[in-house]
């Protein structure tokens, strides 16, 4: 009867272990497609993508240089254009179907408070609290953007002082760490939201030079990016960075497209409000869900070995 409950265990540990190590799925978008901007999903463990059936490109509405992607707290896919959209001469950020990969023409906002003509590289990520960030690589500075519009200086115009191309942000209040492009700037940076100003965590390290890229955190805290690196013809890299070091490792490549730019993988995360007091060190890390369910089952395992030494 032991022999099978340690049986039945070990098939059950294997279980959790092997849903640790599950795919995880990222949205991004080529700019590089030969019939305009796509969305794909793309799976960061192996690189491997898939097209969406509709390109976001269509006869009025016509995003040429989709940025950034970001899903807000309500599960929607948002896209920022850094050209213009049906004559509209100013970034313009609208909703995008998941499943067609389609752009909503009728929900347009243009924000001619945004820097023109192109060369933003626009990063951007939705707080918890629903709050957008875009930074822009043109003026090196950190931007709130509203739904009416309105696109608001965080501290001062050029407080980054970094050609940062993409944002992730997590946990409430909210921590922003930015990705430098990938010249002098190849680092992770940590962004203060009330000032504005980027300061480096450290350099990424082994990767493969690129232009730009993308990045979000998934469901458990892990911070993933992708580099576009089209400008050398090869294939994008998808990245898992160390928030205290802000080294990267290289988890794959993508199979067949390049000129991936955005990454968006699910909507803000670690949202529980949390209160620190002088002795609280918000990074000491703990097990996720998966860990905590492992380490239920090998105490449980522990207790019932010791207890049948005692009983025999």
């Amino acid at each position: 009867m032991f022999k099978k409950f340690c049986y039945a265990l070990t098939m059950l540990v294997s279980l959790f272990a092997a849903s640790a190590n599950g795919d995880s799925m990222a949205y991004s978008v080529n700019s590089d497609s030969p019939d305009g901007d796509r969305l794909y999903l793309i799976n960061l463990e192996n690189g491997s993508s898939t097209a969406r059936p509709f390109p976001l490109l269509s006869v009025a509405f016509s995003p040429n240089d989709v940025e950034g992607l970001a899903f807000d707290s309500n599960g929607t896919l948002w896209g920022i254009d850094d050209g213009a959209i049906r004559g509209y001469q100013y970034p313009t950020l609208f909703p995008i179907n998941t499943s067609s990969g389609s752009g909503n023409s009728s929900n347009l906002i243009s924000f001619n408070s945004l820097p023109s003509g192109g060369a933003n590289d626009f990063g951007m990520t939705f707080a918890c609290d629903n709050t957008l960030y875009v930074t822009s690589v043109t003026k090196r500075t950190l931007y709130e953007l509203d739904f009416e519009g309105n696109a608001q200086v965080v501290g001062s115009v050029g407080a980054l002082n970094a050609d940062i191309s993409a944002i992730a942000a997590i946990g409430n209040p909210t921590r922003l760490y930015g990705l430098g492009n990938g010249d002098e700037s190849a680092s992770l940076y940590s962004i203060d939201v009330s000032t504005g100003i980027a300061t480096i965590i450290g350099p990424l390290g082994a990767v493969g030079e690129y232009s730009e890229g993308g990045m979000d955190f998934d469901s458990e805290g892990v911070l993933w990016a992708i580099t576009d690196r089209s400008l050398l013809s090869q294939n994008s890299q998808v990245l898992r960075i160390n928030l205290d070091t802000g080294a990267a490792e290289v988890v794959s490549s993508t199979l067949n497209e390049i000129g991936f730019e955005s990454l968006a993988i699910g909507p803000p995360t670690d949202c529980d409000i949390k209160v620190y007091d002088e002795y609280d060190d918000p990074r000491i890390p703990s097990l996720n869900l998966v860990g905590r369910l492992l380490a239920v089952i090998i105490l449980m395992f522990t207790g019932m070995a010791i207890l049948r030494r005692r009983i025999s």
